[in-house]
């Protein structure tokens, strides 16, 4: 919980910075995307990925962006690994955005910066005897986000997007298992969410 109040106090803080706008620039971005997501891992599937966000105008060529993500992905056991169930992965992501080249037919860009993510893991009901219950948990925590991509212009207050980008995360785990005659044991496992990103979407000049 504190980890998620700092986040939500840096997006905050954000939105309370009076970012200079350049002229008649635009200083402000809403975006939309879907794409898929491409888990590193072998005993995840891939996923639709979906989000939102909004982006300032620092300096010209630069935007600091917030973006709220979300996707799902089966998994298959794996020994060491998740059981079979279905991974909820819900990032929010800060990052500071770059346009090195910019006119008005195409625009490319590249991004760094950093997401705290937020999992959660259902598992899929199994086969046990009745004293015994088995689950699994994975924390959340920070993770490095890059990317590259580019817009092209449809209108002077629109464009249309492609990016592709790289969520580097690990997160630490376990499997809880709970027996009505030897109680609670915990066994850590290794989740990796590393995972490539195929985004398409829309973005809102204002």
């Amino acid at each position: 919980m504190n980890r998620i109040a700092g986040i939500l106090g840096i997006v905050a803080l954000v939105l309370a910075v009076p970012w200079p706008a350049a002229g008649q620039r635009k200083s402000m971005v809403m975006q939309g995307h879907s794409g898929f997501a491409f888990q590193e891992e072998g005993n995840l599937r891939p996923g639709l990925e979906m989000g939102i966000g909004f982006a300032f105008s620092c300096v010209p060529r630069f935007w600091l962006s917030v973006e709220f993500s979300r996707w799902k992905s089966e998994s298959r056991t794996a020994p060491g690994l998740l059981f079979d169930g279905t991974v909820t992965v819900s990032p929010i992501l800060l990052c500071l955005q770059y346009e090195f080249l910019n006119n008005r037919f195409f625009v490319p860009y590249v991004l760094a910066g950093g997401a705290l993510v937020i999992t959660k893991f259902e598992i899929d009901p199994m086969i046990t005897i009745p004293e015994v219950k088995i689950n699994q948990m994975i924390e959340n925590g920070p993770s490095l986000y890059l990317g590259l991509g580019a817009r092209i212009p449809i209108t002077r207050t629109a464009s249309f997007f492609s990016e592709v980008s790289y969520l580097h995360r690990t997160a630490p785990g376990k499997t809880l298992t709970d027996d009505m005659n030897l109680g609670r044991s915990e066994d850590p496992i290794v989740v990796n969410l590393r995972t490539i990103f195929l985004k398409f979407g829309l973005k809102l000049f204002f």
